[in-house]
């Protein structure tokens, strides 16, 4: 699976959101560049998917509220219910339009495979 996105995304990890002692590890400036790409609200993990320029393409927050559907989408997270793991399958295919359809449908499945039962 990490061959598809090396090949498809440049991965960044940054720390935000720690507490206590652990409050020294975050990124400087991470928690506002989260914030400012409309995650202050998601919880983590939070993925924003942005183009060579920067422009913002996508963020995690895909999931409908099905209490409300007038309400925000919300975080997805790490998918692993079946529902999160198609909203996953959408952004995939909204921001690596150079992965096939079986390539989207391996990455798919290890989520699949990787999910806690039910």
């Amino acid at each position: 699976m990490k061959p598809l996105f090396d090949e498809n995304y440049v991965t960044r990890v940054l720390v935000v959101l720690e507490n206590g002692p652990k409050k020294v590890l975050e990124n400087p400036g991470g928690g506002e560049f989260m914030a400012a790409m409309g995650g202050a609200k998601s919880g983590l993990p939070f993925m924003v998917f942005l183009d060579a320029k920067g422009k913002k393409l996508a963020d995690s927050n895909v999931m409908p509220v099905l209490k409300n559907p007038t309400a925000p989408p919300t975080n997805i997270g790490c998918p692993a219910a079946p529902e999160e793991i198609v909203a996953f399958g959408e952004l995939l295919k909204k921001t690596a339009p150079r992965l096939s359809d079986a390539q989207r449908q391996t990455i798919l499945d290890e989520f699949t495979k990787a999910a806690p039962k039910r």
